[in-house]
This record gives C-alpha cells, structure tokens and sequence, in this order.
C-alpha cells in the first residue's frame, strides 16, 4: 500500500540510532537504557509479590517529594503500573516505538523530548497535587510512552498499526482512554499529567522538523532540547584562519568564496517537496532515487545535531 509505513525490526542488522555507547555486543541507546529500568521494575515486582517497599520509594508522592526525595522526578517510570501483564505490554511497545522515533530524531534529540516527558508532566503533577490536597497516579513507564507514540504519530501519520488501522488513531484511542480514566478519578494531577504529555510530544517533534501536520503549533526550542550546537560557540581557528587568508587574498586578487555548510535553497525546496509528497501520498509514492535522497537529508540533520 502506497500509504503504509514500513516498520524496522530493532533487531535487525543495521538498524537503530547512533549509540551513546557499547557494552559487549549491546549498543546502549537511550530507548535501550530505559527499557533496561522497566526491566528492572519488573524483577522487582516478581521479588517484592507486587507492590513492596522498595517500589513505593520509587513512584511519584507529592508529600515525599516535598521533603526532599526528588530522585522519585526521575525512578517514577521504574515500578510497573497497571498490573503484570500490562505492565510488560507497555514496555514491549515503548521499546518497539521508541527506537524507531529514536532512530528518526537521532539520539540527541530524542534523548531531550524524554526528559521532557519524564519531567515536565511530572513537576506539573505534583504542583498540581499540592494545590488541591489529593495524591498523583502512578502511570509509571506509560506516561512517557503516551507523549513518545503521539509525537511518532505526528511524525509518521502514514504509520498503519494492526489490522491496517492508522497509527495514529490507536494513539489517540489510548490517550482518551487515560483521560476518560482521571476523568473519573477526579485527578487534576493525573489530568495535566496526561494532557502535558501528548502534547508534549507533538509540540515538540512539530518543532524539531520532523512532522508536517499544520495544525500543530511549532516553538523555538533550546539548543539542550533539539540537539544542535550552540551557533555562538568559541570560534574555531579555522575561522580566524579563514578570515586572515580572505584579507592576503583580496589584496593579490578576487577573494575565495566560503564554501557552504548546509543545504542550499534550492536543496531545501526539493527536501520540502518530498515531505508534503510523503505527508499527503506515503512513502510508496517516492521512487528509489527520492527515497536515498529523503536518507541522505536524515543523516545529514543528525550529523549536524550530534556535532
């Protein structure tokens, strides 16, 4: 189908995002890393039989948060929400989803928009929590993956799920699932906890460049967020060297032309022209030549992140 997104297998050869680093055979991606943590907050369900102590220092609580114990800001993904075998749902599909997003965003970039989501929805959720005098939920590693998988969706619309259904309209039958959920609770904190997620992770792929869908807001984000390099960093020598060869070459003849470091205008339009082509045909539509020139923009914005 010309509108079909073809998911890679983050086990085959080749696939995956630049690692941050390698421990054996394993290349330790961030969406390695975390799901390694949710492995972890399942051993401990299986030793604890459930819900233990050792757990409940781990989750979100206003009133232990308060006193000092921020590090929960951070371990509230571990302990596994929603029981056993959901719990273990939800890490499988966090993995599957996150390292194609990974691998599409780059690692830097990636790495930011989950900070963002295991933070910012939860400092809301306990501001939240505070003010009104009631507890948080405990979403767990789920709260990340709902911001994860809209911003995919955003950026994949074309992505088709089972039975042929859109990608996107499974992501947004879970989310208004878990708005229904503390709707019913009466949860103001599990309420801005949800909205901020999801959008969260549209906000922020839209922002980035990875999603063509208009009537998504796009924001000027922090260069510790979007991967790029500060362009007002020290200047290199080459620079300074640039600059005194430019001087004895005006002086003896026309000076040499800078050599650009980015797309021209003319690359810019054409990458352009391929992304509403994949927004509104899918990925099908492209020919071979489109495709490996869509790759090449890919790695391209990467290498640009990551340097």
């Amino acid at each position: 189908m010309a509108d079909r997104y073809s998911f890679q297998s983050p086990f085959s050869r080749g696939h995956g995002s630049d690692p941050w680093m390698t421990v054996g055979n394993v290349a330790v991606t961030t969406t390695i890393a975390v799901t390694a943590f949710g492995v972890l907050g399942i051993l401990l369900f299986v030793v604890e039989g459930g819900f233990g102590p050792l757990s409940e220092s781990l989750i979100l609580s206003e009133e232990t948060i308060t006193r000092g114990q921020v590090w929960r800001l951070l371990t509230y993904i571990i302990p596994l929400s929603g029981g056993f075998f959901f719990g273990l749902l939800n890490l499988i599909f966090f993995y599957l989803i996150g390292s194609q997003f990974e691998n599409l965003l780059g690692k830097r970039a990636f790495t930011g928009l989950f900070m963002l989501l295991l933070l910012l929805p939860a400092v809301l959720g306990v501001l939240a929590a505070v003010a009104v005098g009631q507890g948080i939920p405990h979403f767990g590693l789920s709260m990340v993956f709902l911001g994860i998988a809209a911003g995919f969706s955003a950026a994949v619309p074309q992505a088709r799920s089972f039975f042929n259904i859109p990608f996107w309209v499974l992501v947004a039958f879970i989310f208004v699932v878990q708005l229904l959920q503390v709707l019913a609770s009466r949860s103001l904190a599990g309420l801005l906890m949800v909205v901020a997620s999801g959008l969260i992770g549209i906000v922020i792929t839209r922002s980035l460049g990875f999603s063509t869908v208009e009537w998504i807001p796009a924001i000027k984000l922090p260069g510790i967020v979007s991967g790029e390099a500060t362009p007002q960093a020290r200047p290199t020598k080459q620079k300074k060297r640039g600059k005194r060869f430019g001087r004895k070459q005006k002086a003896g003849g026309a000076p040499l032309r800078s050599i650009p470091t980015g797309p021209t205008a003319a690359s810019e339009a054409e990458i352009d022209a391929l992304l509403d082509q994949v927004s509104e045909q899918g990925m099908g539509s492209l020919t071979k030549q489109q495709k490996q020139t869509l790759e090449r923009h890919a790695k391209e914005m990467r290498k640009r992140r990551d340097s």
